[in-house]
């Protein structure tokens, strides 16, 4: 008869898979066994693994959970977990969750634990296990998450700085989903049609149900006076806009949903109105694709009113095409007259070059942006904000913003209005020192401020130079 500690090893060897138990009577007989043992699968993986009886009684540790607690099997089996005080698994979440365990369900949960004077995240797993028939047993798993963490609290962190600064941009943004008209022309192509956009030319209905399918996600500040129109509704704006487009921005729109399709990731196009009351408005828009999976569910909508821009260009035209008609009438009677209209010529193509670069300039719409952290140092300025300054792109980087103040007293307003957490989202007037010296009224919003993972805060500032 085997005595003291070696029935309770062969249990535990049973338990593992390692041996075979069969009783006669009172008799208790072991045989090896010869296929691969559970304790083996077990002692592959990298997690922490334990296995408990009812009793919370350690039956088996694997070898990655004994190193990493410093632990030997004779020191643990038989042991109750939560007399070992084994960090992760003593903990008061662990506990809790232990006694709320059932054995019908899996329970899960997350647990911080501070090591080294570094956090450490894991998955603590909760399930039953049954390893020999007529017999339930509780495996703990502990599965080690910090990277994953570590990325999901840093996207978080780059998602909150990103809608800030969709929300404040000084120009209006719709987020629009597309995802509609791509399941559309999936459905097209699969019955055997290539050409789209012959398609849509010869069916006009077609592209008014593409436009239907276009749905607004979400619209930055600037934006929602232009929908105050619809009553605040921008969801199925399309709706409302679709009767009022041109011939001509009904095709930009096909070129658009098209380009789209076919994996263009940038588009621009302009695009015309006419209102209720027979009056055009014209606008220059810029379309960017962001979508995961290439689904066009994630399109950003920037635009401008450029009405009165090109109600000037286009009377501009009309002046110097007029006056280009007059004076051909006598160009055959006098050379000098001719040099005069030779001239005109030249002042109306470089009338029409300003206007062309005018409007380039207009669709840049570049934004002074300035990023800068908890101690004042400027971490990231955008091209026109180096531009605002009189710098080079990059000599902002890196320096303290106080440079950019023409006083001490002016920084220090500035400073208490930063980090006044209530001052998110209004604007502020404080002058700027120009690097020639000279000092600039501008308006500076407070567009937000985050703090990071490592406690350090960074705000994030548009400036708006005062014309005087």
């Amino acid at each position: 008869m085997l005595t003291g500690h070696y029935p309770r090893k062969l249990d535990t060897l049973e338990i593992l898979g390692r041996v075979r138990k069969i009783e006669i009577g009172c008799a208790k007989k072991y045989m090896l066994v010869e296929t691969v043992p559970v304790s083996s699968l077990i002692d592959i993986s990298n997690d922490l693994i334990i296995i408990l009886n009812e009793k919370w009684e350690v039956q088996y540790m694997n070898k990655s959970a004994l190193i990493f607690f410093h632990q030997s099997d004779k020191t643990v089996i038989g042991k109750r977990i939560d007399f070992l005080h084994l960090e992760i698994f003593s903990s008061p979440e662990f506990i809790q969750g232990l006694k709320e365990f059932s054995f019908q369900k899996v329970k899960k949960m997350e647990l911080e634990i501070h090591k080294n004077e570094l956090s450490h995240w894991y998955e603590i797993t909760i399930m039953n296990i049954s390893i020999r028939p007529g017999s339930l047993f509780i495996a703990v798993i502990a599965s080690n998450i910090t990277e994953t963490v570590v990325t999901r609290s840093k996207i978080m962190e780059n998602e909150a700085m990103y809608r800030s600064l969709f929300e404040y941009a000084p120009i209006p943004i719709n987020e629009v989903d597309f995802s509609q008209i791509k399941q559309y022309f999936d459905e097209l192509k699969k019955i055997g049609l290539e050409d789209i956009r012959f398609y849509l030319d010869q069916y006009p209905d077609e592209l008014i149900k593409c436009c239907n399918l276009v749905k607004v996600r979400h619209i930055n500040i600037k934006s929602k006076n232009d929908y105050l129109i619809t009553g605040g509704d921008y969801y199925n704006v399309m709706k409302y806009l679709t009767p009022l487009f041109t011939k001509e921005t009904m095709n930009n729109l096909k070129e658009l949903f098209v380009s789209l399709y076919e994996g263009l990731d940038y588009f621009y196009f302009p695009s015309s109105v006419i209102t209720s009351n027979g009056k055009f408005r014209y606008f220059s828009n810029y379309v960017s694709d962001a979508s995961p999976n290439n689904d066009l569910s994630r399109i950003y909508i920037s635009y401008l009113d450029v009405t009165e821009q090109k109600t000037l260009q286009l009377q501009l035209l009309q002046n110097n095409k007029d006056l280009i008609g007059v004076t051909e009438e006598v160009i055959a009677h006098d050379a000098e007259i001719k040099i005069q209209i030779d001239d005109l010529k030249n002042q109306h193509d470089d009338a029409q070059n300003r206007t062309i670069l005018y409007t380039q300039l207009l669709d840049a719409t570049h934004i002074p942006v300035i990023i800068f952290d908890s101690s004042m140092i400027i971490t990231w300025a955008s091209t026109e904000m180096a531009r605002l300054m009189g710098y080079s792109d990059n000599d902002l980087y890196g320096k303290n913003i106080r440079i950019l103040f023409p006083d001490t007293n002016g920084f220090k307003q500035f400073y208490q209005f930063i980090v006044h957490n209530e001052s998110t989202g209004k604007y502020g007037e404080f002058s700027i020192l120009h690097q020639s010296g000279i000092s600039l009224p501008v308006l500076w919003l407070h567009v937000e401020n985050i703090t990071l993972s490592d406690g350090k805060k960074t705000y994030a500032t548009i400036v708006q130079k005062i014309n005087s």
